[in-house]
């Protein structure tokens, strides 16, 4: 059996040409052609001379297989598998031979939106031997999807153990069993641990109010108070400062007053903001303002001026450098002293060409000379050969990143994923297009195969065009590098980079 697609004005069919050797099922095609049954493709059959079509219309609907591509949601899949249940049912209330029915994930069609699927039935007699094991067909969707882990899974283990444990199957039980797991809700453990931590932040809360509670000490004199908290650095010998509160003549206040600032109460940040007044905050900003200038002094006695240090380099006249400033032994002195009449014989040698390349001319080593030895210079490459050119790999080679560039707001599209969808389905595609009713819920895929891309319409109403020709459904065109894609009325551009 092999199918085609045509396209008929913002309709896409499947089709079916009927030849000579195939043993029609006329009272079947009678049933599907003149009714529109429930969980069965919309069918129509027509004759063009001797030749005969049956053809079905799938617009906007694409296959299960690629429905049930990626991350698949318990919607999706319980969707397809009553969708399929539903076709059976269909075929024995219109007298419709079971056989007929296609039950393969290629022929099966689902509505991305309601994920409600419907089957071929293709009125052909075909031999008994090719009837589907429906319950083998069920295991092989569940064995071979990937579930969405973010939901409650539970329905999963619920449907293989119903396979595997009726020995007898039936699809009407079984289509209850869907329907109930598909009215269960899918969020219930995360909602039970949302209200299992409430009470335990309320604990915490509590706890960590009485933590930040500061102690309550024993009520003192003010000036007491203030001797007390002298931080131990400012206050050598604590015995003396104590005796403060002995009652002392005149000429002994003048200690007092001046120790005023060094007896403060330290205040942190903290504290200010647990105990807030008026007078703490100008007791922190003062001792804010204390630390600043405490810190910019270190700083200035660590950064001081080193010393600078005279030094002969050949060819070049004499030089400072700065140096860290260190004890010098007075022998070393004599040493540094001397070093420039050592090395001053040596400015008067004759210039000698040692760069290894007698093409240099003379002028220009005299300014070489001049301006010093900065170091070799390092040419890319294997070895010091300045022939070879260095071949950047591929962590340094620019990487081609495809894309789309959507020409009405020119938002570029990265195409990351080996099937990219695009439509106006939020929940199905990668890219969603909010704004144009005229694109199908699941317009294209863009196929990444071996670094070469392809378009593929996936039925869509309005069709897909490239360079402003239309494309056949479900057939991939290539794309090249500033490819025209046109998505109904919604206008894209295609980049390699």
């Amino acid at each position: 059996m092999s199918f085609t697609y045509e396209n008929q004005g913002t309709n896409t069919y499947l089709v079916y040409k009927i030849e000579a050797v195939d043993n029609v099922d006329t009272m079947s095609l009678g049933m599907i052609t003149n009714n529109k049954i429930d969980g069965i493709i919309p069918t129509i059959f027509t004759q063009v001379d001797t030749e005969k079509f049956i053809k079905y219309n799938i617009s906007a609907r694409v296959s299960a297989k690629e429905f049930l591509s990626g991350i698949v949601n318990k919607k999706r899949l319980i969707g397809v598998f009553i969708g399929v249940l539903k076709a059976l049912q269909s075929a024995e209330e219109y007298m419709i031979d079971g056989a007929c029915l296609l039950i393969d994930l290629e022929n099966i069609y689902v509505d991305v939106t309601k994920c409600d699927a419907m089957l071929v039935c293709l009125p052909i007699i075909r031999e008994a031997d090719e009837s589907v094991n429906l319950p083998m067909f069920f295991k092989q969707i569940m064995f071979s999807t990937q579930f969405d882990q973010t939901e409650n899974c539970d329905y999963v283990a619920k449907i293989i153990n119903y396979l595997n444990s009726t020995p007898i199957f039936s699809s009407e039980e079984f289509r209850k069993l869907l329907e109930q797991l598909n009215q269960e809700g899918g969020q219930t453990p995360i909602k039970e641990k949302a209200v299992e931590v409430k009470p335990v932040v309320q604990a915490q809360n509590v706890k960590t109010t009485t933590v930040i509670e500061p102690p309550i000490s024993q009520p003192v004199s003010p000036k007491t108070e203030a001797v007390q908290n002298i931080p131990k650095k400012n206050t050598p010998a604590a015995t003396e400062w104590k005796e403060i509160n002995v009652p002392k003549p005149q000429n002994a206040v003048q200690p007092v007053q001046n120790t005023a600032v060094n007896t403060e109460k330290p205040m942190s940040m903290f504290g200010l903001l647990t105990h807030y007044s008026k007078e703490n905050k100008e007791i922190y900003d003062r001792q804010k303002a204390m630390k600043k200038a405490e810190k910019q002094s270190q700083k200035q006695t660590t950064n001081a001026k080193p010393a600078s240090v005279g030094f002969a380099v050949p060819n070049q006249p004499m030089q400072n450098q700065q140096v860290q400033p260190v004890v010098v032994a007075p022998a070393q002195q004599a040493r540094n002293t001397v070093a420039p009449q050592v090395n001053k014989p040596l400015q008067q040698e004759p210039k000698v060409n040692t760069s290894g390349n007698p093409s240099i001319p003379p002028e220009i080593l005299a300014n070489m000379e001049k301006c010093g030895d900065f170091g070799e210079t390092t040419v890319l490459g294997v070895g010091t050969d300045a022939g070879e050119t260095t071949v950047l790999g591929v962590s340094q080679a620019q990487v081609a990143k495809p894309y789309l560039l959507r020409i009405k707001n020119s938002e570029r599209i990265e195409l990351d994923k080996p099937v990219f969808r695009i439509g106006k389905e939020k929940s199905y595609v990668d890219y969603f297009v909010n704004d144009n009713t005229a694109v199908s819920r699941s317009h294209v895929n863009i196929i990444n195969r071996d670094n070469a891309f392809f378009v593929v319409d996936t039925n869509s109403t309005n069709h897909t065009y490239v360079n402003g020709n239309m494309i056949q459904s479900n057939v991939e065109t290539k794309l090249e590098h500033g490819t025209k894609l046109r998505l109904a009325n919604e206008e894209f551009e295609f980049f390699m980079y």
